[in-house]
């Protein structure tokens, strides 16, 4: 069986796993003693892993989206909270509430639209506020204000500790080619040169190349057939 072409709309997890199987039978092999194979799967495990690793970055990104948005969700109900009670019948309630919304309104629904570089300094700066002297004697007067700064406050500190965590990694892979690119490069190497190489090389030497073929063969025609039913099933849905 002729190695078919990766289709190239394949998804980089999709490329991330059939390599991976790829690797685990070629590994069951003895190459050594092939001049090209072995380098090729030697620079394809290398970049794989480096798939793996932009593909956690990637991930990484996309948990950092989802904390702040629970972030900012806090920051809307706590302000409108605290605005809610400037209009309580019981003056002093209705005082207190003024007092906390003048300093919660200073940093405004705006921080929302800020950079992370910007809305979590502010963030921890209101809360550093709420928990002075006065403000706190605020709080205490308005039924559900602490736990709603608690909140907060958790929420804050979870997307600082995970931020925190992804720059450093970030930081030692500043010079990582992005996901995208490597999948590009692995699908250009697998089916110009490695299928290329294989198709010829299990009719020379079925014995010692043919199992590797066939299997490299039926895995991607296994990923492709995935391929073609997901844009099929979305033609159809649209």
């Amino acid at each position: 069986m002729k190695i078919p072409k990766i289709l190239t709309n394949s998804r980089i997890s999709e490329i991330n796993g059939l390599l991976q199987q790829m690797i685990g039978e070629y590994k069951k092999g003895d190459y050594t003693a092939d001049a090209y194979l072995s380098p090729a799967f030697e620079q394809l495990i290398a970049q794989n892993n480096q798939l793996g690793i932009a593909i956690m970055r990637d991930s990484a990104e996309s948990e950092l989206a989802e904390l702040d948005e629970i972030s900012d969700n806090e920051v809307t109900l706590t302000h409108g909270l605290i605005k809610g009670y400037t209009c309580h019948p019981d003056q002093s309630k209705a005082d207190a509430a003024a007092i906390l919304f003048k300093m919660v309104d200073k940093y405004g629904l705006e921080v929302k639209n800020k950079s992370y570089r910007e809305e979590y300094p502010l963030l921890a700066s209101m809360i550093s506020e709420c928990k002075t002297e006065t403000n706190a004697a605020c709080i205490a007067q308005l039924d559900g204000c602490a736990e709603r700064f608690n909140r907060l406050e958790a929420a804050v500190n979870n997307f600082t500790t995970r931020q925190n965590t992804y720059l450093l990694v970030k930081d030692d892979e500043k010079d990582m080619t992005s996901a995208t690119e490597i999948k590009k490069q692995l699908i250009g190497f697998i089916n110009e040169e490695l299928a290329t190489y294989l198709n010829v090389m299990q009719k020379v030497k079925a014995d010692v190349y043919g199992g590797l073929a066939q299997f490299v063969a039926n895995r991607i025609s296994e990923s492709n057939s995935a391929v073609r039913n997901r844009r099929n099933k979305t033609e159809t849905v649209e």
